[in-house]
């Protein structure tokens, strides 16, 4: 990633923890106890995973937009499928079109359920795009040999 697309990228991240910060504050100063627990565990997950998922890559790749004690992550090499040009091609086609079709059913689901359910299933969407954009990462990281 380019270092101007990972300062913005980082920008973006650290207010979006500022935000969620906040909103836990919020819950601690207006709630009792009890419920100052529950959503402290949703903020600190999505701090956790805006940390672990966004900021420490960008940071271990870009040392110099690092705060100086920070300790980049280890680099695990994957292994690579081996491809011809034409089946890595239509493997992404078909992933970008699997990507698109996953996506909608998140709007579907939030036109035509109530909050929570939509809220629930959106989540569960997510969690399916994930593996659809590893899948692509791992196809278009593979050796691409000749015929």
């Amino acid at each position: 990633m380019d270092k101007k697309t990972a300062e913005e990228l980082l920008a973006i991240s650290m207010d979006c923890s500022r935000e969620t910060n906040e909103s836990m504050r919020r819950v601690m100063e207006r709630c009792d106890e009890e419920t100052f627990k529950i959503y402290r565990g949703h903020g600190g997950r999505i701090m956790g995973y805006l940390f672990t998922e966004v900021i420490a890559p960008i940071q271990s790749e870009h040392l110099e937009l690092a705060p100086p004690d920070f300790k980049p992550m280890q680099v695990v090499e994957r292994p690579r499928l081996r491809l011809t040009k034409e089946t890595q091609d239509e493997l992404i086609a078909s992933l970008n079109q699997l990507h698109e079709r996953i996506e909608a059913m998140a709007g579907f689901v939030r036109e035509n359920s109530d909050a929570v359910e939509a809220a629930a299933y959106r989540g569960r969407i997510h969690e399916v795009l994930v593996h659809i954009c590893e899948a692509m990462a791992c196809v278009l990281a593979a050796h691409v040999e000749e015929k």
